[in-house]
């Protein structure tokens, strides 16, 4: 979804995430986003801790573009290679990726319905 160290998605998760805002716009869920690393440090002087921060923040931005209103975003999050999709090969180009998680939340109850 990223090339190395680079907190710009590629074309292709461009696309992807235009289709998903355009579903995810019409559900009623807040969103979590958080944004991965690959293990390799990067060279740029920035941690991976920025660079997962700024994958995240970048997707929030497209997903807004993208119809999400902004009220329905409830956390952006970097993760850096904490939590690499490979965990065999942290360095695997896979584990530079976002990922969008889809809240479950209880119905929000009337004030007067509540004991």
């Amino acid at each position: 979804m990223f090339n190395g160290n680079s907190s710009e998605p590629s074309e292709r998760a461009r696309k992807l995430l235009k289709a998903v805002s355009g579903i995810v716009a019409k559900l009623p869920n807040r969103l979590s986003i958080s944004g991965h690393t690959d293990a390799t440090a990067p060279p740029s002087g920035k941690s991976n801790w920025e660079v997962s921060s700024a994958r995240a923040d970048a997707a929030r931005r497209l997903m807004q573009a993208g119809g999400v209103p902004q009220d329905r975003i409830y956390q952006v999050a970097g993760k850096a290679e904490a939590e690499p999709l490979f965990p065999d090969d942290p360095y695997l180009p896979g584990n530079r990726r976002i990922s969008i998680v889809l809240l479950r939340e209880s119905p929000v109850l009337p004030s007067d319905a509540r004991p």
